[in-house]
C-alpha cells in the first residue's frame, strides 16, 4: 500500500476530520471505517498474489475466497 493510498483511505473514512477533542463516537466510527478499508485493501493484495501462484484452478479459487472473506 502506498502513502497516497493510505491518505486516500484516511480521507474517505473522514478520520482526518476528527481529533481527540471531538465527539468520541464519531471518531471511533471513523477509525472503524478506516480499519475496514485497510483490511479490504490487504485482502485484495493477498488475493492477487495467490492468483499468480502456479497451481491453476486451486490458486484461483483460493484467491477468490480470500478476496471475498470479510471475517
Amino acid at each position: 500500500m502506498t502513502q497516497n493510498e493510505l491518505e486516500a483511505m484516511l480521507k474517505e473514512s473522514e478520520l482526518m476530520s476528527y481529533g481527540l477533542g471531538k465527539d468520541g463516537f464519531k471518531f471511533f466510527s471513523a477509525c472503524n471505517t478506516f480499519a475496514k478499508l485497510v483490511a479490504e485493501k490487504e485482502r485484495e493484495r493477498i488475493s492477487q498474489k495467490i492468483a499468480q501462484l502456479p497451481f491453476g484452478d486451486t490458486a484461483q479459487s483460493f484467491s477468490i475466497w480470500v478476496k471475498n472473506d470479510t471475517m
